[in-house]
Formats: structure tokens, C-alpha cells, sequence
């Protein structure tokens, strides 16, 4: 009977095998998802061009280091939009250390000779940038770093790629080209038609009330002494020292001061702090002067070598240089971008570069070079000590 029994037992569960060989089996809710999942991404990343997959893997390695720090001689309205514009696109802060250009640079230096690295991206100006940073050997090419198509399509740069300002074309990059209107009337003080031209400037009725940015320092000031001097002579200087012009270093004062009517007339003055002073209304305007046409460019972008952040900076550089970063750019500092597709109808006309016009450039390395020369020269003729 035992056995009978084990017999049955035996039959019962090779018929429950054989049944459930033959039947359909069902499938867990979950099986065929996870299957599928495993080998998606896969599928994902063989479809995507190289360059997508580095990008990505850059941006998620950037996310995670989580800032950049902008060494930079800009304004506060100019740092806040880039704040809030790589912000939103990226979720990644910016830590900003500003001062004028000769003071950013001996921070930078001071800090690399005891062995600190703090500096990802900077923003400082040209002479600065090209001659005192790249010439300590601090910069990183530029080239390797630009990752995204549309900031490499040499189509949409003006001059058929994009620019730098040193003689290698790798370490300064010149997001911005505009004609360099670095005269700044106050309209209610100046009429329309009396200052139209670097000449008007000796008409003795704006005697001791002129004020120039200091053409002795990498700036503006040194730039329009430099340019204005080569296109109608030293000798218009001198005559022009005999104006009795205010000299100050101090960029945002000066801008204060002709915006107030203490001084009708700023000569050499910064882009950025007017287009600060313009937002909120201020009696300004820009005059460019005919009688020397010269393009020049918002500080050079470049890269410190060993920035904590590498990751980021590159992500920073790439976005900073689209459509949408240079848009924000453009806008913030009130500049024309070297990009062709940004628009320029936020632009006082006479600071976007015209058709048939010829501008001298005025921020390569050779001009950077000869502007040692010219800040000697000005510290002669205004007599200022150097």
C-alpha cells in the first residue's frame, strides 16, 4: 500500500512537470522592464555621436563639483546675469573674485607661488590676460576645451572662426568685437552735435570738465590714449593735456561722477559700468569718434591652468560661448558679440559694427605690446607718476 501510494505521488508530480513544460508562463510585471532597461541605455549611447557623450559625462562630472571660481575685473550686473543664466541652464553657482585687471593678476600670481590653485575661468582684461597671464605660462589652450558643435561652426563667428587675441589664437578667447565708443557724455549737459568727434574734446568749453579714465593702467583709458594718439598724432594729446582733464582709477566713480553732472565728459570709460549706470537710467550716452575707428572687446575669456573645478569651467566656457550665453553676455555688458547670430537691437548703434566701416583692432598682442609704449608716453604728457 506503501508503496502504491509512492507510486501515485510519483505519477502526480511528473504530470504537474509535464503540465507546467507545456503551459504558457507568465511573467512577472517586472521581468520585461528590467530586461529592457538593462540594455537601453546601451542602445542610447551607441546611437550618440562622440562628442554628445563626452559632453554629457563632463556635465554630470561638473554638476558634481558643483561651482566654478570667475577671477574678473567686470561689474556686479554682468556677474549677476552670468550667476543666474549658467545657474538655470546647469544648476552650477559661480564664485566670483573681482578687482581691477593689475590687482586679479597679482592675487592669481601671489596664490600660484605658494602652491594654491583657486582660479577655473577668468574674465580680465586684455592686456592683463595676454601679455602679464599668458606670458607667466598660467593659460591653458582653449581649442581642446570647446566641446559643442554650435560654438565650434566657424560659420557663426565673425571673421569665419573664433577669435583670440594672442599670437598662438589659443589662450585668449575674444567673445566680444564692437566699435569702441569710450566716450561718454552726459546728455543733459552735452547738446546733440557738440561732441562728435575726439577733436571736439579741445574746444574750450569743457576745459576742467573732462574726466579720463588713467591712461598709465591696462584699461580703456591707456586703450583710447594708445589709439587716438596713433590715428591724429601725440601732438593732439598734448593739446588735450592742456584741457586740464580729472584723472581717476577708479572706474565706477568716474562714471558716477559724469552721470551726475560733475563732469560733463568721460573719455576711456569701461563698458560694463556704463551699461550698469544706463539700466537704471542714467543721462549717458556713448559717441564714437570717426576720426580714429578701432574695435575693441570686453575682457578676453581664458583658463588657469589646475583650476579646482575643471570640469565645470569647461561646461562654463562651452555655454558662455552658445547663442543663449553669448545673448546673455551681449546684453549684460552691453557689448556686440563676436558671434553672428546674437542679437544687437538692445545695442546703442553706434557700439555695433557696420557694414563697410573698417575698424582697427586694438586688442591683438601687437597692440598689446605697443601699449607699454603709449602708457609711458601719457605718463609724460599728463605728468603722472608711474
Amino acid at each position: 500500500m506503501i508503496a502504491l501510494k509512492n507510486h501515485v505521488s510519483s505519477l502526480a508530480a511528473i504530470l504537474v512537470i509535464v503540465f507546467l513544460g507545456c503551459t504558457p508562463q507568465s511573467t512577472s510585471p517586472t521581468e520585461v522592464p528590467a530586461k529592457q532597461e538593462a540594455t537601453k541605455p546601451f542602445a542610447e549611447a551607441a546611437d550618440k555621436p562622440a562628442w554628445q557623450q563626452d559632453w554629457e559625462k563632463m556635465v554630470e562630472d561638473a554638476k558634481r563639483e558643483g561651482s566654478i571660481v570667475l577671477y574678473n575685473s567686470i561689474g556686479t550686473n554682468e556677474i549677476a546675469a552670468l550667476r543666474m543664466g549658467f545657474g538655470n541652464a546647469y544648476g552650477i553657482s559661480i564664485e566670483s573674485v573681482t578687482g581691477r585687471g593689475a590687482e586679479v593678476r597679482e592675487k592669481l600670481f601671489a596664490e600660484r607661488k605658494a602652491g594654491l590653485f583657486l582660479a577655473d575661468v577668468s574674465l580680465v582684461g586684455t592686456t592683463t590676460t595676454i601679455l602679464d597671464m599668458k606670458g607667466a605660462g598660467v593659460l591653458v589652450p582653449l581649442k581642446p576645451l570647446l566641446v559643442l558643435p554650435e560654438v565650434v561652426d566657424p560659420k557663426v563667428w565673425y571673421g569665419g572662426s573664433p577669435m583670440y587675441g594672442d599670437r598662438e589664437s589659443i589662450y585668449a578667447l575674444l567673445w566680444s568685437y564692437y566699435p569702441d565708443a569710450s566716450t561718454v557724455v552726459n546728455t543733459e549737459l552735452v547738446k546733440p552735435g557738440e561732441m562728435t568727434s575726439n577733436r571736439d574734446l579741445l574746444n574750450t568749453k569743457w576745459k576742467k570738465k573732462i574726466v579720463l579714465n588713467d591712461p598709465t593702467l591696462s584699461g580703456k583709458g591707456q586703450k583710447w590714449f594708445q589709439m587716438v594718439s596713433r590715428s591724429l598724432g601725440i601732438e593732439f594729446m598734448r593739446e588735450f593735456a592742456k584741457q586740464e582733464p580729472e584723472i581717476s582709477r577708479d572706474q565706477r566713480l568716474q562714471i558716477e561722477w559724469v552721470a551726475r553732472g560733475k563732469y560733463s565728459i568721460l573719455v576711456g570709460a569701461d563698458p560694463s559700468g556704463v551699461a550698469e549706470f544706463l539700466s537704471v537710467g542714467a543721462p549717458l550716452k556713448q559717441v564714437l569718434a570717426p576720426d580714429a575707428l578701432y574695435a575693441s572687446t570686453a575682457n578676453p575669456i581664458a583658463v588657469p591652468s589646475k583650476g579646482p573645478h575643471p570640469n565645470a569651467a569647461k561646461v562654463f566656457l562651452n555655454w558662455f560661448l552658445t547663442k543663449e550665453g553669448q545673448t546673455i553676455a551681449s546684453k549684460a555688458f552691453l557689448v556686440q558679440s563676436s558671434r553672428l547670430d546674437v542679437p544687437t537691437n538692445h545695442l546703442d548703434p553706434v557700439a555695433v559694427r557696420q557694414p563697410g566701416l573698417i575698424y582697427e583692432n586694438s586688442v591683438n598682442e601687437d597692440q598689446m605690446v605697443a601699449s607699454r609704449e603709449a602708457a609711458q608716453q601719457a605718463a609724460t604728457i599728463f605728468g603722472l607718476g608711474r
